[in-house]
């Protein structure tokens, strides 16, 4: 199949994923959509059942439970103990960015937790140094462990289109998230104008993918970890079996705007269900294909980094403003809340527990999203396979 072919596939299913969801909510809302209904970002949303037990425990057991067990006992689902492959890297002295991140992300954060009102006009837009700091921080561990090599020392042309593609991809989610009636809204965006807002968040969703890619490069460099899910079951999917997949995603999409609160778990599973299977059927390489050689690690590292660096944004979210019942001390227009239907107890920070399974799927979009957009934009990259800075620090090595 020509390039022409594959790029022209895949932005119908980018207009898919965007179509069918709000298809399915317009006929929810029986052929007119609500006064206000696409006003970004939402401030406020119509309060839903805080728990279904039913709903409660059947997600626990499954995007929970089961994946809790294959993280940290392996072997349970056929997993066979890798080789060891250990290799002797001379480590780096911490870069200059490393510095800057670490000023960036300490600072934002210290004021946040003084509640500094002096600053209160720059904290406004603090999501943008948090981000950009922790990325900082990231890639130059990355660069101390690997003897040098980072996606910053050696490949800053692909942390830039990461940036960039992260702006769709991110915004993606927040147009379907009108199509289940706000699951997370931003209760104090009226400190801003629309138009001032809307600018923050383009900017703020340039950070959020880079994260994840960082996160990864940071796993890859201790050994026993990147190779603990390398060595699983062999799992090939027939032509037919892509098919269904590719028809189980577009169908979930479909669901997910026409019953909103039934079906809110959907969202998070449908969209990298569905570019898996399009990216898979047109022969460009997922790190699902891995999973045919027995290795899991790319799927299941990458799925971690957004559990992590999920836990650490509801972190910062959560001390943006004072917790206070009417706060007076509100440090991001873009805080955000959460009105998730059934499962709405125990939160750590603003997220329910069980809402953390969302970041799981989450991580593996954005790698998925990223080869998508790279191929639609006829970008060369290097996350296209497994160890993505192998050839520079194999190279570094033989010097």
């Amino acid at each position: 199949m020509s390039d022409t072919k594959k790029i022209i596939y895949l932005f119908i299913t980018i207009i898919s994923i965007c179509f069918l969801p709000w298809l399915a909510s317009l006929l929810y809302h029986k052929g007119e959509f609500p006064e206000g209904f696409f006003i970004y970002p939402p401030v406020s949303v119509i309060p839903r059942a805080s728990i279904n037990w039913y709903a409660f425990i059947v997600i626990t057991l499954i995007f929970v439970l089961i994946p809790t067990i294959l993280y940290m006992y392996p072997r349970l689902f056929g997993f066979k103990k890798p080789e060891e492959k250990t290799k002797t890297k001379e480590r780096k002295k911490i870069p200059i960015w490393f510095w800057l991140g670490l000023m960036l992300w300490g600072s934002t954060v210290f004021l946040q937790w003084t509640h500094n009102t002096s600053l209160l006009s720059w904290l406004h837009w603090s999501d943008i140094p948090l981000f950009w700091g922790c990325i900082l921080m990231i890639d130059g561990w990355v660069y101390v462990r690997t003897g040098g090599v980072s996606m910053i020392s050696k490949a800053p042309q692909e942390l830039l289109g990461i940036s960039l593609a992260s702006i769709p991809g991110w915004m993606l989610y927040e147009f379907i998230n009108f199509f289940v009636d706000n699951y997370w809204y931003y209760p104090y965006a009226n400190l801003m104008t629309r138009q001032e807002i809307l600018i923050y968040a383009l900017i703020t969703s340039a950070g959020l993918m880079p994260l994840a890619f960082e996160w990864y490069c940071l796993f890859k460099t201790f050994p026993s970890f990147s190779r603990k899910y390398s060595n699983g079951p062999k799992i090939i999917f027939s032509e037919k079996v892509k098919t269904y997949l590719l028809v189980l995603g577009f169908t979930l999409m479909f669901i997910t705007g026409l019953f909103p609160e039934q079906m809110f778990i959907t969202m998070w599973i449908s969209i990298p269900i569905t570019l898996a299977a399009v990216l898979d059927k047109l022969k460009i390489w997922t790190p699902i294909l891995e999973i045919g050689k027995g290795n899991w690690s790319p799927i299941l590292l990458f799925a971690l980094t957004y559990l992590l660096e999920g836990f650490i944004l509801e972190f910062q979210n959560f001390f943006s403003v004072a917790p206070d019942s009417q706060p007076t001390f509100i440090d991001s227009p873009l805080y955000w809340k959460y009105e998730i239907p059934y499962v709405g107890i125990l939160h750590v920070f603003e997220m329910p527990l069980l809402g953390y399974a969302g970041y799981l799927p989450f991580g593996i979009f954005c790698w998925l999203w990223w080869i998508a957009f790279a191929k639609l934009l006829n970008i060369p990259i290097i996350f296209n396979s497994e160890n993505p800075l192998e050839k520079h620090i194999e190279k570094l090595q033989n010097d």
